[in-house]
């Protein structure tokens, strides 16, 4: 196990997850009972670390109702203006912080202890700057594609609405679990630009600055595409309720 003065989990629980209804706030959604948020908290706690972050926004009264209790740190993004700007809302807590940095999505909540375990080892042992986690998908629309050099090393992630059609044929695509070092991550996340067609600043466009900085990165790609589902419509609720029971099943 990671020492537990080295590691700062952050969860993005801003957003509104329109497609889902908008209503609620979308990582409280329940999943056989449970909000899927805490399945993603269980996991996190296995780790020890000496921070857990949840970014909130949209409706935030809701996540503060569902982890009443739990030893967790909250900062709020007040605009709704993408995954690169919630990371960055975490500066003012984050600053001293020297360890690694892992960063997740509050609507992929079946992202297992091994998997995250293995992106700590491949991070820390390759030193890198990020190390992020993709998976090979059958249907990859709606995800970011994991762009790649003629030597397979990582140049980006293009996200579906600014992919070509080429690049859309991509499988590999990001499950948008980043692990971070802490060193430079601010100053890097501040060069990111806003999308012109969301008006939001990506957080994989922090991999493109890196690559431009000369800055190590690194994937691991998991076996078991179906723990990075991420949660976004009714269908994909109920997979996630058939992947639960699966799971359950096999122990």
């Amino acid at each position: 196990m990671v020492e537990k003065n080295n590691l700062c989990f952050v969860i993005l629980a801003a957003g509104m997850g329109k497609r889902l209804g908008g209503e609620n706030q979308k990582t409280v959604t329940k999943i056989l009972g449970k909000p899927m948020l805490k399945y993603l908290l269980e996991t996190i706690k296995k780790f020890n670390p000496s921070k857990i972050v949840v970014v909130v926004g949209f409706k935030k009264e809701e996540v503060f109702k569902e982890l009443e209790g739990e030893n967790v740190e909250y900062v709020e993004q007040k605009e709704l203006k993408g995954t690169g700007d919630a990371v960055l809302q975490t500066e003012n807590i984050l600053k001293n912080f020297q360890g690694d940095i892992i960063v997740l999505n509050g609507d992929t909540p079946f992202i297992s202890e091994g998997t995250i375990n293995k992106l700590i080892t491949i991070h820390k042992e390759g030193q890198s700057y990020c190390t992020f986690l993709t998976s090979i998908v059958e249907n990859p629309t709606g995800y970011g594609r994991v762009l790649r050099d003629k030597k397979n090393k990582v140049k980006g992630i293009v996200e579906e609405a600014n992919a070509t059609p080429e690049e859309k044929k991509i499988p590999e695509i990001n499950a948008g679990v980043y692990v971070f070092k802490s060193d430079g991550l601010f100053s890097s996340l501040k060069k990111i630009e806003m999308n012109p067609v969301k008006k939001e600043y990506y957080l994989t466009d922090i991999i493109k600055i890196y690559r431009s900085e000369n800055k190590k990165i690194l994937t691991y790609t998991t076996p078991d595409p179906y723990e990075t589902i991420g949660i976004n419509t009714l269908s994909d609720l109920k997979m996630a309720e058939e992947y639960i029971k699966k799971r359950s099943k096999n122990g």
